[in-house]
């Protein structure tokens, strides 16, 4: 039957979970979720293990992790080349009639000198 879907999966059917990208994605999720922390001054504060890392890099490899994370979520943008020669050849509408009619120029000229 061509153009009717015969098989497969029913519309609105949703895929299988997989348990690995499951893990990944708690496990994630639970590296930048805050929680209640106990400083080295003493204080209790509400940070994630990930802005703990961070605090604890120098500064430049700070700005480093910075731009590695940024990558996932803004596109790369891509130089492109481009080429902006254009031929343009300008068309008279009698050489576009000419063209329609099948004649060429030289079979005109020869008809006005008769």
């Amino acid at each position: 039957m061509k153009g009717m879907k015969t098989g497969g999966r029913k519309k609105g059917t949703p895929n299988k979970e997989n348990p690995l990208k499951g893990f990944i994605k708690s496990h994630s999720l639970a590296y930048f979720e805050p929680k209640e922390v106990k400083c080295d001054d003493g204080k209790k504060r509400t940070l994630s293990h990930f802005d703990l890392d961070i605090q604890a890099l120098a500064p430049d490899d700070r700005v480093n992790a910075e731009l590695r994370l940024l990558e996932f979520h803004t596109p790369k943008m891509k130089a492109i080349d481009m080429d902006v020669n254009a031929n343009v050849n300008v068309l008279t509408i009698e050489d576009k009639l000419r063209a329609l009619c099948g004649k060429d120029e030289e079979n005109d000229n020869d008809d006005d000198d008769e």
